[in-house]
């Protein structure tokens, strides 16, 4: 608000019609802006008295810029002085004192927005026909100054003013600190713009130039109010409703996730008992039938196989829970995850013949074990996805750039085909016979999950019958 003010004041410099010009514009724009406010959120607005001071500023903008136009210099109007700018001005000041008094009485701040607006337009209207047409009454006389009935208004303006800002102070009604004050100062300044008007004799004078400064600051806090009370507290009010909504349905989305974990739990609990009585009498039969035929024995097979994987998934299922409770937050140089996997791995990689080359690796946002988790089963599965007769050979390459560490796992194994790129991360899925490649298909899922639980992302690229790439991209770590 200074600034503006003070660049318009500054203009004053140059000539008075160029400030007075730039002052009113900027006033009606500013006018004009609090009352399409006031229109268009007027099923928002709860206070009743900016309502009605909005929606009379609109009506009020005709008599302004005619105001403006027919200032004493602008050449649009015959020359008659400074009588006819006057007579609009003081017009202009009985529409905003009327106004304000009005927005206090709760009978009028309770009436509906388009009634408000109609009487504003109306009472407007009457004014500039009276003032076009010659019916109203002098109030500037060139060589002697204002008239009596022009003094006298602006003295009645004062008083509807102090009035309403009596009125106002008076009020009770739940309104925020800000606002009540910004809507008390915009009467205390009517007041002064009025007292400033009353005394002055020339058009282009100090005090003139003072009331209008006094206008624009008035109009100013008008829209500032007007603008807080429709647009800022609504949309406060509906963030909050919204963040409620939100937090709650996180509260709810919290206690169904630990519904079916806890559910999840317990079902492969109890049923590894009856999983483990099915291998053990499959056993028993078997002992009990002395020489079984084909089919028999086939179909204890079958029982026994079934049973254990049945048990392997539900102890995933355990595992993939457990996991799913785990923090992977932590910073750790993926140099030493690799060596912890590699060590831990070294009998595995020896008997396999499996070689490792490997490059300096980054430091990167996750806990050592998550990265090591990973890690190792990525290195699993090249092991065991190895093309046969020709021994697995797996490098580790990393790099870093725009905040984030890459670490490259590529092996010379079986290869997968891009179809099954998204289906190797999805919880028990596998691509094999389990007589081909025995597995749960748990591993990857468990990568992925740790990956992006610290906001990091897996890929794989691959070749058929050639290669295979696993990329993790994870947050660079100090």
């Amino acid at each position: 608000m200074a600034l503006v003010i003070g660049g318009i004041v500054m203009s004053r410099l140059h000539s008075y019609i160029m400030f007075h010009t730039l002052a009113e514009l900027f006033g009606i724009c500013v006018a004009l802006t609090a009352f399409s406010l006031a229109w268009n959120t007027r099923t928002h607005i709860e206070d009743g008295f900016l309502l009605v001071v909005g929606l009379a500023m609109g009506p009020p903008a005709i008599v302004a810029m005619l105001h403006t136009v027919a200032y004493r210099g602008m050449g649009v109007f015959s020359e008659n002085g400074g009588n006819l700018p006057t007579q609009l001005w003081i017009a202009l000041q009985i529409i905003h004192a009327v106004a304000m008094l009005a927005a206090t009485v709760p009978a009028v701040a309770k009436q509906p927005a388009g009634r408000i607006l109609a009487g504003g337009a109306l009472v407007t209207s009457a004014l500039v026909a009276a003032i076009l047409g010659g019916y109203f009454p002098d109030c500037f006389i060139e060589g002697q100054g204002l008239t009596p009935f022009k003094i006298v208004m602006e003295y009645m303006v004062m008083a509807a003013f102090a009035w309403a800002t009596v009125r106002l102070c008076r009020d009770r009604s739940p309104r925020e600190p800000k606002i009540r004050i910004f809507s008390i100062a915009a009467l205390a300044i009517g007041c002064l713009e009025s007292a400033a008007f009353t005394v002055y004799a020339d058009v282009y004078g100090a005090l003139n130039m003072a009331g209008h400064v006094l206008g624009l600051v008035q109009s100013l806090l008008i829209y500032t109010a007007v603008a807080w009370t429709g647009l800022v507290i609504p949309q406060r009010a509906l963030y909050a409703r919204q963040q409620a909504l939100a937090d709650r349905f996180a509260d709810n989305a919290d206690h169904a996730n630990r519904d079916i974990f806890r559910f999840s739990e317990v079902l492969a609990h109890h049923l590894r008992e009856p999983v483990r009585l099915q291998s053990i009498y499959a056993d028993k039969l078997g002992k009990l039938i002395s020489q079984p035929s084909e089919d028999v024995a086939e179909c204890l097979d079958h029982i026994r196989r079934g049973g254990q994987r049945l048990l392997n998934l539900m102890n995933d299922v355990q595992v993939y829970m457990a996991a799913c409770r785990q923090d992977a937050s932590g910073v750790c140089s993926a140099d030493v995850a690799l060596d912890t996997v590699l060590s831990r791995m070294a009998g595995t990689l020896d008997a396999m013949g499996a070689t490792i080359h490997r490059e300096r690796l980054p430091t990167v946002r996750i806990s050592p074990a998550a990265l090591a988790g990973v890690l190792e089963q990525i290195i699993l599965n090249a092991i065991r996805f190895r093309r046969p007769g020709i021994p697995p050979a797996i490098i580790v390459s990393g790099s870093s750039s725009g905040g984030y560490g890459t670490l490259s796992i590529r092996d010379n194994g079986i290869g997968i085909d891009p179809q099954y790129f998204d289906k190797i991360f999805g919880v028990f899925e596998t691509l094999h016979a389990q007589d081909q490649y025995p597995g749960t298909g748990i591993g990857l899922a468990l990568a992925r999950r740790a990956i992006e639980s610290v906001g990091g992302k897996i890929s794989v690229k691959s070749s058929v019958g050639e290669w295979t790439e696993f990329t993790l991209s994870l947050p660079i770590g100090d």
